[in-house]
C-alpha cells in the first residue's frame, strides 16, 4: 500500500538529530561531522577547506559549499547531494527515523462508458511552444541591445542543456499568473496576436527621451504551464491491486481510468501494511532512546548538546544580546570620520565612494577602528584571536527599529581581514525575528526603492542610479523581505549566480510583493560568469564596466512610470 509523510510530522521527528540521520544517508560528510563549524574537503568538489556544516547541524542540518552557497537545512543539503526532490527526501528521511506513516486513500475505477463522460475540455490551439527549465527571466531592452525598446524574456534549458531566449511583453503577466520561479519546469504557449495600443519613446540623436507616443499594435500573448506545480501521487501498488482484483470486460487495462474513493482505507488494512512495511524496511528509529551511531558521533552530538545549552543560559540573561549589540554600535565612528581610512580604500576599490552624508542620515553603516574577532578553539570555547577594523551595519525592521549587527572584518589596507569568517552577523536577541529586515542605506524618493543582497551590490546600484537601494545581507532575507509604506515599485539588483541562488530569491519576493499590489522588476546582471568565479552581481559590473553597465536611470525611470500608467 502507498504511503507519505507529513512534513511537519518529519521536522518534529528529526528536531535535534540531524547529525544521525546526514550519517546514515550521507557517509561522506564525515569529515564536516566530526568537526562541525570547521572547514573541510567538500563532499562534492574535493579541495581542501571547500565545505563546513553550520555549528548547529545537529538542530538545523545546514551547511555552506563555498562554490555552491548555502544549504539552509538538512533537506537542503541531502537534496543539493543526492539530487532528490523535496518529496523524494522527505520520504528518505521520513524512512530513516521511521516517522509516522498516512496512507492513500482507495481508488476504484471508472468503466469505459462512464470515461466519456469526464472528459477534460479541449486545449487551445496554439502557434509555438517550447519546454524546459526556466533559468532567467525579467524586463530587458530586446535582445539586450540597448538601442531596442524595453521588452520581457524568459530563458529556457532543455534537457540537453541548449539554453532558448523567448521575448514578449505579455510573458511577464503570463509568468506572474503561473506563479513559474528560476528552475520550475515549464511549457511556453503563443497563443496568437491581438490588437494594442502601445507607448513608445521619441529620442533625439543623441539617445535623449524627446516625447512618448502612443501607436496602434499587435502583441503576443502567450500562456505558461508550470509543470512543477502540479505534484503528482504515487498510485501505482493500489492500481495494480484493483486492476487485478476486478474484472476489465475484456478491455485493455491501458485504458481503465482510477480517480480517488471517497471511502476511506479499512483500519484492518492499514494495520496489516504498517506491520508489512515495518518487517520489511528493516529501518531503526534515530529517537534519542535508540540513536545509533559511532562512539565518536555521539561525542560530537553530546558536545554541540552542552555549547548550545550554554549559549542559551547565557542568552537568557535580561538584555545581555541587546546590550552587546548597543556597545558594538556605540563604539563605531561616522563612516566619514579620518579614521575609517581603511573603510574608504575597500570602498574605493569597489568603485562604491557615495556621498557618505546621504549614507549616514539612515544611520545605519558605520567604522569600528579595533572590533574584537572571536573564534571557537578546539575545546568549543569562543576565544579572542584579535582586533580589527570593520564596516558594522544595522539590520533593522520594516519600522526602523535595530535587530542585529553585520560585521565586515578589514586590514589596515582596506583588505578584507585574514581570518575564518571575515563576515559575520551577530546574535539575533531573543523575542526579534530577522525575516523582513534589511540595511536601510537611504530613504526612498517618490516610491520607488531599490533592493540587492550584498552591502557593496546595493552601494553600487545607488550610486549608479541614484535610487536609494537597500541590502538584504543574503538570499534567504531576501526573500522575506518587508516593504515600506509608501513604496510602490521595487527594482531588484539580483546576483546572478550558479546555483541560480540570487534569481530564485528575487522572484520569489518578486511575486510575493506583486500579489500585494507593489510593482517588481528583477534585474540581472548580463556579463559571463567567469571560469572559476561562483557567480556576478552588480559591483563586478560597475567595477568591469562603470555606470555605464547599468541601465540608463532615465530610461529606467520611464519604464517604470510607463507601467504604473498603465496599471491605473
Amino acid at each position: 500500500m502507498s504511503y507519505y509523510y507529513k512534513a511537519e510530522t518529519v521536522r518534529q521527528a528529526i528536531a535535534g538529530q540531524w547529525l544521525f540521520v546526514l550519517a546514515s544517508l550521507a557517509p561522506e560528510l564525515e569529515p564536516a561531522l566530526r568537526k562541525p563549524g570547521r572547514h573541510v574537503p567538500c563532499p562534492i568538489h574535493g579541495g581542501k577547506d571547500g565545505f563546513r556544516l553550520f555549528k548547529d547541524a545537529h538542530e538545523t542540518g545546514g551547511g555552506v559549499c563555498n562554490t555552491c552557497g548555502t544549504r539552509h537545512d538538512g533537506f537542503e543539503l541531502l537534496m543539493w547531494l543526492r539530487g532528490w526532490s523535496f518529496d523524494q527526501c522527505l520520504m528518505e528521511v521520513g524512512d530513516n527515523l521511521n516517522a509516522e506513516k498516512l496512507y492513500r486513500k482507495a481508488q476504484r475505477i471508472i468503466p469505459p462508458a462512464q470515461q466519456d463522460r469526464q472528459k477534460l475540455p479541449e486545449a487551445k490551439t496554439s502557434r509555438f511552444s517550447s519546454k524546459g527549465e526556466l533559468v532567467n527571466f525579467g524586463p530587458a531592452r530586446y535582445e539586450h541591445k540597448p538601442e531596442n525598446e524595453m521588452s520581457y524574456f524568459a530563458t529556457l534549458q532543455s534537457a540537453h542543456g541548449i539554453e532558448r531566449t523567448i521575448w514578449g511583453v505579455d510573458i511577464e503577466r503570463a509568468l506572474t499568473e503561473s506563479g513559474a520561479t528560476c528552475g520550475d519546469k515549464v511549457t511556453m504557449l503563443n497563443r496568437g496576436r491581438e490588437a494594442v495600443t502601445v507607448v513608445r519613446e521619441v529620442l533625439d540623436d543623441h539617445g535623449e527621451l524627446l516625447h512618448e507616443e502612443s501607436i496602434a499594435t499587435h502583441r503576443n500573448t502567450w500562456e505558461v504551464i508550470n509543470h512543477s506545480a502540479v505534484r503528482e501521487h504515487e498510485q501505482t501498488e493500489t492500481t495494480d491491486r484493483l486492476c487485478q482484483a476486478q474484472s476489465n470486460g475484456g478491455q485493455s487495462a491501458s485504458r481503465l481510468r482510477v480517480v480517488a474513493c471517497e471511502q476511506p482505507i479499512r483500519e484492518e488494512e492499514t494495520l496489516a501494511d504498517e506491520e508489512a512495511s515495518a518487517s520489511t524496511t528493516g529501518v531503526v528509529p534515530l529517537f534519542k532512546e535508540t540513536q545509533q551511531g559511532p562512539d565518536w558521533l555521539h561525542a560530537v552530538q553530546t558536545k554541540m548538546e552542552q555549547q548550545t545549552e550554554r549559549r542559551k543560559r547565557h542568552d537568557a540573561q535580561p538584555g545581555t544580546q541587546q546590550l552587546k549589540i548597543l556597545k558594538v554600535w556605540d563604539e563605531c565612528l561616522p563612516i566619514a570620520s579620518e579614521i575609517a581610512a581603511p573603510l574608504h580604500r575597500y570602498f574605493q576599490e569597489r568603485k562604491v565612494l557615495v556621498r557618505f552624508g546621504t549614507l549616514e542620515q539612515g544611520d545605519s553603516i558605520r567604522f569600528h577602528p579595533n572590533l574584537p574577532y572571536w573564534e571557537e578553539n578546539a575545546e568549543g570555547r569562543m576565544v579572542e584571536v584579535g582586533t580589527f577594523p570593520a564596516i558594522v551595519t544595522a539590520i533593522r525592521d520594516v519600522d526602523g527599529q535595530l535587530i542585529t549587527l553585520h560585521r565586515t572584518y578589514l586590514s589596515n589596507h582596506g583588505k578584507k581581514a585574514k581570518v575564518a569568517e571575515c563576515r559575520k552577523m551577530m546574535s539575533v536577541p531573543e523575542g526579534l525575528d530577522l525575516n523582513g529586515g534589511a540595511i536601510p542605506l537611504a530613504e526612498p524618493v517618490e516610491g520607488i526603492l531599490g533592493l540587492a543582497e550584498g552591502l557593496e551590490t546595493a552601494l553600487s546600484a545607488y550610486r549608479a542610479t541614484g535610487i536609494a537601494t537597500w541590502s538584504t545581507v543574503n538570499a534567504q532575507l531576501m526573500k522575506t523581505f518587508e516593504c515600506p509604506e509608501g513604496v510602490h515599485t521595487v527594482i531588484i539588483w539580483a546576483d546572478r549566480d550558479r546555483s541560480r541562488t540570487g534569481e530564485v530569491a528575487a522572484n520569489v519576493l518578486k511575486a510575493r510583493l506583486e500579489a500585494n499590489g507593489i510593482s517588481v522588476i528583477v534585474l540581472l546582471p548580463q556579463l559571463a560568469i567567469a571560469a572559476k568565479a561562483k557567480g556576478i552581481d552588480w559591483n563586478d559590473v560597475l567595477v568591469g564596466q562603470g555606470i555605464l553597465g547599468f541601465p540608463p536611470v532615465r530610461q529606467l525611470r520611464s519604464f517604470i512610470e510607463n507601467r504604473r500608467s498603465r496599471s491605473m
